[in-house]
């Protein structure tokens, strides 16, 4: 494995596994601010090739991005939906999240409480909590070697394994013996094979 090849917590391999399939992002709460956490978010996952789409109930623009009153009102599918609200009001946003059938809600810090995660689960949805969205994705994407850009249709070439493994003349090679030492097998896993019958 390579040097940033590193085995992944459980809340990472989720993490990775939202952000690459997500395409659509509804970010509820994001601010017109340009120095506010939820509009450098916003930008961030532009650049990075989702579909990123404010909910805001003025409905003013959002860093340059087509701002919805209600995610009731965003025409076609939402994969997932960033909560960028006091803690109070975000049971409201997770049950509007159930019923655009999205299938994850994202809550960075200080969004979470128990209210949302009893609203998370009654409705059947992903809850990634207590962390940022934008954080993660370049964590995990500079962790993993993919591509930064995960909210794009990426072409992937299927990889090319090779066999490097140094055999002379397949040494240990017994007929119906596994395929020899150097792949564990040879007299010893036939024996073993009888042992079990």
């Amino acid at each position: 494995p390579g040097p940033h090849m590193k085995h992944m917590t459980r809340e990472e391999a989720l993490e990775r596994h939202v952000l690459q399939r997500a395409r659509t992002v509804a970010i509820i709460g994001a601010s017109l601010n340009p120095a506010r956490h939820s509009y450098t978010v916003a930008g961030y996952l532009r650049t990075a090739g989702y579909d990123v789409i404010p909910i805001r109930p003025d409905g003013d623009e959002v860093a340059g991005l087509r701002v919805y009153t209600t995610l009731a009102d965003v025409p076609g599918p939402v994969d997932l939906v960033v909560i960028f609200r006091r803690p109070d009001a975000a049971p409201a946003h997770i049950s509007e999240a159930a019923a655009k059938h999205v299938e994850t809600v994202w809550l960075p810090p200080g969004v979470w409480s128990r209210e949302a995660e009893r609203a998370a689960r009654q409705h059947g949805l992903t809850l990634i909590k207590e962390c940022c969205i934008a954080e993660e994705h370049r964590h995990l994407s500079q962790q993993s070697g993919h591509p930064a850009k995960w909210g794009v249709h990426v072409r992937r070439r299927k990889p090319k394994y090779e066999d490097n493994r140094r055999r002379p003349d397949d040494a240990g090679y017994v007929a119906g013996g596994g395929g020899g030492r150097s792949a564990g097998g040879g007299v010893r896993s036939v024996t073993d094979e009888k042992k079990m019958v």
